[in-house]
């Protein structure tokens, strides 16, 4: 592509305040030096300082945190709510674990908080939370970013796409939605599976580059919006996306990601994000400047 080119609009942006816990909906972000501020900057940690994620406890999904004054009231179904403050020098250092296993300088968030988890999750459990100072670059050639990393799981944003989401929905035998992919940024395009061909491209004062393809674990199965404290696990988009998304082979993919995506269901793009203080908001226009080749074919 020689020249950028208008492909859709942003329809919405989604922050995760706490790693594995619920989304929050904006209608404005700005860009941190991590990715979008507020985003993935606590933890739920156990034993060790080990990532305690809705893989292990599906009753994350349920945890609702609301920003307070730079800090967070953390609540959930039949358990009130317990309000933290910001991150501070003051707090006590913990030597937090990324799913990398990368350890991360971290402060505690304090004993009431972790009681409060302990009881929701049935084992010692603590919040923390990072200063910006803090933040670290994944390991060795894992870092194809070249970014500082939140608690995300390996990228600074991710990238979804509506009418890819609609055309896996035509296709699969349950009914889910956006929100089980947990994506930061969701464009609407007129073409499934367009986000994947971008490189570079631009959603307001935010300019982005697609690094990595997604794959996708077994939280998409489960309910993002339970009512309780059983959210429920079903078959999809994990059946849907062994059918029609699955990457046998991506060679074009950094050496030490391969193992990752390879052997997975694919959705959504992670990309690194800048310049570091510009924003982006919903209604936004997507401005594509260059192209690749997607890692899955494009569909007829």
């Amino acid at each position: 592509m020689t020249s950028a080119t208008l492909t859709g609009t942003l329809v919405g942006l989604h922050l995760h305040p706490i790693k594995s816990c619920h989304r929050v909906e904006v209608d404005r972000a700005v860009i941190g030096a991590h990715g979008l501020e507020g985003d993935r900057v606590w933890q739920v940690i156990g034993a060790e300082g080990t990532p305690l994620t809705q893989r292990q406890h599906a009753v994350l999904a349920a945890v609702q945190p609301e920003a307070l004054q730079g800090g967070l009231r953390v609540s959930a179904p039949g358990k009130g709510f317990v309000d933290v403050a910001p991150p501070s020098v003051e707090q006590s250092v913990v030597a937090a674990k990324t799913l990398f296993g990368v350890a991360v300088e971290a402060r505690d968030a304090g004993a009431e908080v972790a009681a409060w988890f302990t009881d929701l999750l049935g084992e010692p459990a603590r919040l923390v939370g990072v200063l910006p100072q803090n933040w670290r670059p994944l390991p060795g050639d894992f870092d194809v970013w070249k970014q500082p990393m939140s608690f995300a799981d390996a990228c600074p944003v991710l990238v979804a796409g509506t009418a890819s989401l609609e055309w896996l929905q035509q296709r699969a035998t349950e009914p889910f939605g956006m929100e089980r992919f947990r994506p930061n940024l969701i464009v609407d395009t007129d073409h499934a599976w367009a986000e994947d061909t971008w490189r570079a491209f631009r959603v307001g004062g935010a300019e982005l580059v697609q690094h990595l393809p997604w794959p996708r674990c077994a939280v998409p199965q489960i309910d993002q919006d339970p009512q309780g404290l059983d959210p429920i696990r079903g078959s999809e988009p994990a059946k849907v996306l062994r059918q029609h998304r699955w990457c046998a082979a991506a060679p074009t993919v950094p050496e030490k990601f391969r193992r990752i995506v390879e052997g997975n269901g694919l959705f959504g793009v992670g990309c690194t994000i800048g310049p570091v203080g510009h924003s982006l908001a919903v209604g936004d226009a997507i401005v594509v400047d260059s192209l690749q080749t997607p890692v899955l074919p494009m569909p007829a």
